[in-house]
């Protein structure tokens, strides 16, 4: 389901299952008249009660861990950007000529992470070869760095530091592309939403309306937060992701096309 266009995947989980289960509802109280009367409330009402609470326990902490994922990985990309202003601003205590080298490798560092990591890491890929390339210039001509004043020395060190700051932050973004909720998590959250919403159906009520509505309801419920789950699942994949807007960013405040 990840891979469907997000309006699909919401259409199936918020008004299609809800949809089946409304039919599947109204089928059980044709076939089991019995089911009308209610006199199994007492030990279903007792077990739905158990079930949705154990069911909405793991619900919640599927979509918090998804929201947590989001989350990190936008963190990772605000910290990949400041490391690059730093580099930027830190290079002004250096000569014309290599404090042009330093800026030229962070508009080209942001340029190929934006114009071919983002979309590789859309499709799955974890990093693009040209960003190593760039990382091996940009680490070859902050080796090359001048150290003849006080003030070079210090920036010399400064600069590195950056530098690995930057390299983790990358690697930890690259970190999220595979991150998801795990295969055994989501068998776990179709079973126990199947069980839910079936001893929400056999639970006897007179009016088929109102049962109807109330099944319709929680499957909603329950598909509106699957939905939000598979949405975020990935942080970098599909059309919620999260974009590289902070390292677009540096190329605007300083000037690149």
């Amino acid at each position: 389901m990840t891979t469907l266009p997000i309006w699909v995947s919401a259409v199936l989980l918020i008004v299609v299952l809800p949809a089946v289960a409304v039919g599947i509802q109204v089928a059980l109280r044709h076939r089991f008249a019995a089911l009308r009367e209610g006199d199994h409330n007492d030990v279903a009402g007792f077990i739905i009660a158990v079930v949705g609470v154990i069911y909405a326990v793991l619900l919640a902490f599927v979509v918090i861990v998804s929201w947590e994922n989001f989350s990190g990985a936008e963190g990772v990309v605000g910290q990949e950007a400041s490391a690059l202003r730093n580099v930027y601003r830190d290079s002004t205590v250096f000569p014309p000529e290599v404090r042009e080298r330093l800026r030229t490798d962070v508009n080209d560092y942001a340029h190929v992470a934006v114009e071919r990591e983002w979309p590789a890491m859309n499709r799955g890929v974890q990093g693009d070869p040209e960003v190593a390339a760039v990382l091996d210039t940009f680490s070859r001509d902050l080796a090359a760095l001048p150290a003849t004043t006080p003030a070079e020395q210090q920036y010399v060190s400064v600069e590195a530091d950056r530098f690995n700051d930057l390299v983790t932050a990358r690697s930890q973004r690259l970190d999220y592309v595979e991150q998801g909720v795990p295969g055994v998590l989501w068998v776990a959250l179709i079973v126990g939403a199947v069980v839910t919403i079936g001893f929400a159906m056999i639970f006897g009520m007179s009016s088929t309306l109102l049962h109807s509505f109330m099944i319709a309801s929680l499957t909603a419920l329950i598909g509106v937060l699957l939905f939000v789950s598979v949405a975020i699942d990935h942080p970098f994949a599909g059309e919620v992701a999260v974009d590289p807007a902070p390292l677009e960013r540096v190329l605007q405040d300083f000037g690149t096309p």
